[in-house]
């Protein structure tokens, strides 16, 4: 079990760490957009809901950190596939493509 210390710590590091500072970046490039959660299609970081006749189309892509990729690159493909696929569901969508 962490301690109040530990768990304090390991907010910190996570707060300063490279996977909440590009939520920030989407954040920032969001808010020059002038989109926010009250849109008609809520943002987030995970589909871009595209207009498409009387629906949308989603498109999903995922950035990784070059180690992850040059060490194991045929896990990083996987992955890929595995977290857009997943991300397009979880918006109530289904792949087309991958």
């Amino acid at each position: 079990m962490l301690g109040t210390v530990a768990l304090g710590q390991l907010a910190a590091t996570l707060r300063a760490g490279r996977g909440l500072a590009a939520k920030r970046d989407i954040a920032a490039v969001a808010a020059r957009l002038g989109v926010s959660a009250a849109s008609a299609v809520p943002v987030g970081d995970d589909c871009a809901a595209i207009p498409d006749g009387d629906g949308f189309l989603l498109l999903a892509i995922e950035g990784f950190m070059n180690e992850f990729v040059a060490g194991d690159p045929w896990f990083a493909g996987w992955c890929g596939v595995m977290v857009n696929v997943s991300d397009v569901a979880a918006m109530g969508g289904r792949a087309i493509a991958s």
